[in-house]
């Protein structure tokens, strides 16, 4: 799935714990959905957190 932060840049991240394909809550947070890791990834394209 592919994530898109809130500047518009747009890309599929995996979790570096699992390797599953991470999804986006309602709120924009980052989330993987099989072993529930919240990662804090800076967006490359803004510098600021997702």
């Amino acid at each position: 799935m592919v994530v898109e932060h809130t500047c518009g840049f747009k890309r599929d991240i995996y979790c570096r714990e699992c390797g599953t394909e991470l999804i986006q809550n309602p709120r924009g947070e980052l989330l993987c959905p099989k072993c529930g890791r919240r990662p804090a990834i800076l967006c490359p394209h803004c510098g600021k957190l997702w």
